[in-house]
């Protein structure tokens, strides 16, 4: 190999395993490699540039420089990046309780979050509805100006009178005095928030804020009614702190739909999943996985045994396929949900998860074995039958295959007699 092309060779072993020492020099090259090697260099900055790019996703940071606009190679990369901002913006927009956003372009992903997003929407209609009903009461005590000035120091959520016209504070209550002795500028923040989310209205109307103070974040619904207030026109808004309510939600929304043990989904999400594949007409299959033994397990070696069981076969299960939706809906009952197949191709699918499971490396010094019985359902788009009927035909198939199992099992016991 002569000198320019072990020269050309090294630099490009620098730039794939050490680019921080990767230089070029073209004036070292013979006049008729000057282009080649400039032609080199801007295509071992594109690979570095795609490389940042794809090490900044890595850790996910999405704030770093982009490769250049002319930097083809880096493309994808790029376009990962426009959606991951965006992503991120819709959960930024959706923490704040904008529950209109949907993610439309990350498949089974889409619809987990989307379920979550509409979850969360109803959860806060409830918790509004609650808040409205408790607002009700106490406006039948509000019968006069003297009367509502006397009780505002009293309720529980944080009052302030706000003159229409001038935009003067006519008076506020005590729980928004402590809240102003800890942050002076409270009242005028969150009556910008409102007014930011808010149109001019005469009606009573609902609008809820997060407010932020530092890195802590609170959320506020308000409710404002327009009255008169003496010789002025006026607005009171009537502010509940849901913050601890916006995070309960939150933590919930975590377990709502998985099991405990397997962090499998649970039957809640199974049932809304079928429900939900059946008014979209689907194709797809339903299989029915339970156990067997796993009481003998338990009794004779202990539930801790039992759990390992269920662990065991839950990793199994997860491996049916990328697009397979896993559930534990019971003790030793477990249901697959899998789109797009047919009963042939989920049938070999299950005889391959019933071999591994029997040969799984956790059983190598165990005086038991693992063994799981199965029945599938298969549901075309044209599907008349409702859920309920497709479940006890998973479950039927389901015990005849147990059924046929117990008899191989007899007949290998007597021929060893």
């Amino acid at each position: 190999m002569n000198s320019v092309a072990e020269n050309l060779f090294a630099y490009l072993r620098d730039v794939i395993y050490n680019p921080a020492k990767a230089v070029l020099d073209i004036e070292a090259l013979p006049e008729d490699f000057h282009d080649f090697g400039k032609g080199l260099t801007y295509f071992s900055e594109c690979v570095k540039e795609g490389n940042e790019l794809a090490q900044a996703l890595s850790r996910g940071d999405l704030a770093g420089k982009l490769p250049s606009r002319d930097n083809e190679l880096a493309a994808p990369l790029k376009s990962l990046h426009s959606s991951l901002r965006h992503l991120t913006w819709q959960a930024q927009q959706i923490a704040k309780g904008d529950y209109m956003h949907r993610v439309e372009f990350l498949g089974e992903f889409s619809e987990a979050f989307n379920t979550m997003v509409e979850q969360l929407a109803e959860r806060q209609q409830k918790l509004e509805d609650k808040i409205d009903q408790i607002q009700k009461q106490k406006a039948s005590l509000e019968q006069n100006n003297l009367m509502l000035a006397a009780l505002m120091h009293y309720v529980p959520q944080q009052i302030i009178v706000k003159d229409k016209n001038t935009c003067e504070i006519l008076l506020i209550n005590n729980i928004v005095m402590a809240e102003v002795k800890s942050d002076p500028n409270y009242v005028g923040n969150v009556l910008e928030l409102i007014s930011d989310r808010s149109s001019v209205q005469n009606n009573a109307f609902e609008v809820d804020v997060t407010y932020k103070k530092g890195d802590a974040e609170r959320f506020l619904l308000v409710k404002t009614y327009s009255f008169e207030w003496g010789d002025s026109n006026a607005e009171v808004f009537a502010i509940t702190d849901v913050t601890a309510a916006k995070y309960q939600i939150k933590a919930l929304e975590v377990h709502a739909y998985h099991d405990s043990i397997t962090k499998l989904f649970n039957r809640t999400f199974a049932m809304i999943t079928l429900d939900s594949w059946l008014h979209e007409k689907k194709q797809f299959v339903l299989v029915f996985i339970d156990l067997d033994g796993l009481k003998y397990i338990n009794d004779e070696f202990g539930h801790n045994e039992g759990d390992m069981y269920i662990l065991n076969a839950a990793k199994h299960l997860k491996l049916f396929s990328s697009t397979a939706i896993a559930c534990r809906i019971g003790g030793d009952e477990f249901m697959l949900l899998v789109p797009d197949i047919g009963y042939d191709e989920a049938h070999a699918s299950m005889i391959k998860i019933y071999d591994d499971l029997k040969q799984d490396e956790y059983l190598n010094d165990k005086p038991y074995k693992y063994s799981i019985s199965f029945g599938i359902a298969a549901v075309e788009p044209d599907n008349k039958m409702s859920a309920s009927d497709i479940l006890s035909i998973a479950d039927e198939r389901m015990y005849e295959n147990k059924r046929m199992r117990k008899k191989e099992r007899k007949t290998e016991r007597e021929n060893k007699i």
